[in-house]
């Protein structure tokens, strides 16, 4: 029980309901705004349209939320940007209540929606980084994993049994109450002493991103780890887009059934965190990343192939697996390779090349929907993914050579609560 002393510390805890809370809000966002759209307006591009919206904020707020994480309060921040999820939520629903809001406006309170993910990203994992050894961060990523599936499925079975009873105007704003409660969990969140944070983030200028970029580029496995998990990214995004209108149009069923494939996809992801927490030796090694990739690829190209709920839902199912094999293996190689002073400006750079694939993903997978079959745009990324899997054999030639840190948590329990 000893080597799980460090992930179960109060801390650490409270910081895993928060994220079970927060993703909890996210799965019922991801039934209800999606199928709002399609209502309206009834094609897949829309959802496109949304997630292009949804991913400038990190685009353009990569320096200003990383660089924040890395000077400020991170629990504040983590307090603030619940709020700002909660707020726009009613905001909407009340809208749509009195019909004085059509999809445009959905698009704008989206854009509100993705501020506070921008900010919230960085400084959440930031703060789990920093409560936690080296040696424990596989541990700690899968639990991460864990709790934010757990709280998807929550999220997303509600979500769609509440459209399905009340419209999705209506969950809309229950679902503002998981952020709400979120943000009260944060207060309880112990904070860390601020002395380790270097005097090298007093400004928020452009220098800060170039300075972010260097360290990048100085560490090759960092590097690499960033862009391999861009794949398992476009995957997420590519069935954000396309799962609605998948089940809505070639399965022909309602939310309830999507309701069920999104929470088969969760249940997949959960299943391997618990796998990855449970395993003595969880593998790190560069043939468990390619092993990831490839499965991954291949369970997507399977899920473009189904014709049947039972077939779709096992499908991704795993999907949801190997996303969570290789996103967590990857997340550890990149906390493993940063120090904890840089902790939120490159997890800001990471949730950047995030919402760049969300952006170019809503651009295309959106557009190629109304174009092509959607078995072809699902074989199409399960050959990116195939290319990936290859190319990160070399990738991770040295990945076992030696770690730079300045990590060093301390053994005490931090010590003042409260924001």
């Amino acid at each position: 029980m000893s080597q799980y002393k460090r992930l179960f510390s109060p801390s650490l805890v409270v910081y895993f309901m928060v994220n079970t809370m927060f993703f909890m809000g996210i799965g019922i966002q991801g039934i209800a705004i999606p199928w709002l759209l399609l209502e309206r307006t009834g094609g897949a591009l829309s959802v496109g349209i949304m997630l292009c919206i949804r991913a400038l904020p990190g685009v353009l707020l990569v320096g200003v939320a990383g660089a924040w994480a890395d000077r400020y309060d991170r629990r504040r921040i983590c307090f603030y940007m619940n709020l700002l999820q909660a707020v726009p939520m009613l905001i909407i629903s009340y809208l749509i209540g009195q019909n004085a809001a059509g999809y445009a406006s959905v698009y704008i309170i989206t854009l509100f929606l993705s501020v506070g993910n921008t900010f919230f990203v960085p400084a959440a994992r930031a703060y789990m980084q920093e409560l936690v050894e080296t040696s424990h961060l596989m541990k700690a990523n899968s639990l991460h994993e864990i709790t934010s599936q757990a709280g998807n499925i929550i999220g997303i079975g509600l979500g769609g049994i509440l459209v399905a009873l009340v419209n999705a105007a209506n969950t809309l704003a229950i679902g503002a109450g998981a952020f709400l409660l979120s943000a009260v969990l944060v207060i309880y969140m112990k904070r860390r002493e601020a002395a380790a944070r270097p005097a090298s983030v007093e400004g928020l200028s452009r220098g800060q991103l170039s300075q972010t970029v260097r360290y990048i580029r100085e560490r090759k496995a960092l590097l690499a780890a960033i862009l391999f998990i861009l794949f398992p990214s476009l995957v997420v995004q590519v069935n954000n887009i396309l799962v609605g209108a998948y089940v809505k149009d070639i399965l022909r069923l309602g939310a309830d059934s999507f309701s069920l494939v999104s929470v088969m996809y969760s249940a997949g992801a959960m299943l391997a965190g618990v796998l990855l927490v449970t395993a003595k030796k969880p593998g790190t090694g560069r043939k468990t990343i390619f092993g990831a990739l490839l499965l991954l690829s291949l369970a997507q190209g399977w899920f473009g192939f189904t014709y049947h709920i039972s077939a779709s839902a096992s499908a991704i199912f795993a999907v949801g697996f190997f996303v969570v094999m290789s996103r967590s293996w990857l997340n550890s190689k990149i906390m493993e390779e940063t120090e904890d002073a840089f902790g939120g400006r490159i997890q800001s750079v990471v949730n950047m090349m995030n919402s760049l694939m969300i952006l170019l993903a809503g651009l295309f997978i959106g557009i190629s929907a109304s174009l092509l079959s959607y078995p072809v745009i699902y074989l199409a990324v399960a050959g990116i993914g195939a290319v990936a899997a290859l190319l990160s054999w070399p990738g991770f030639r040295n990945e076992d050579h030696s770690i730079v840190h300045s990590r060093s948590p301390s053994e005490d329990e931090p010590k003042s609560a409260g924001l």
